[in-house]
């Protein structure tokens, strides 16, 4: 699989890349790509956490009653216009 990759620069402190000199055999670039890719995977991993337990905490707060026969694009959108007017005034 073919990928287009993009050109990333960041500084080291000159000593750090003296040692790294030292490991030569060591992709850098490799290591470094793969922790950005297991940082950017944990924080959209918190994101879906936080998605799931924001979910949880609404839907706890539904009577199921209540909402039986209610459409559920119209109680997000009543959720969102009484949560967000409160927020300007």
């Amino acid at each position: 699989m073919n990928y287009t990759m993009a050109t990333v620069s960041f500084r080291v402190p000159d000593e750090m890349k003296a040692k790294m000199e030292e490991y030569d055999e060591i992709n850098w670039s490799a290591v470094f790509r793969q922790h950005i890719e297991d940082e950017v995977a944990e924080l959209e991993a918190r994101n879906v956490a936080h998605a799931v337990a924001t979910s949880e905490r609404l839907s706890g707060e539904i009577d199921p009653d209540e909402v039986d026969d209610e459409s559920t694009t119209d109680l997000i959108r009543e959720f969102r216009d009484s949560r967000y007017s409160g927020a300007s005034e």
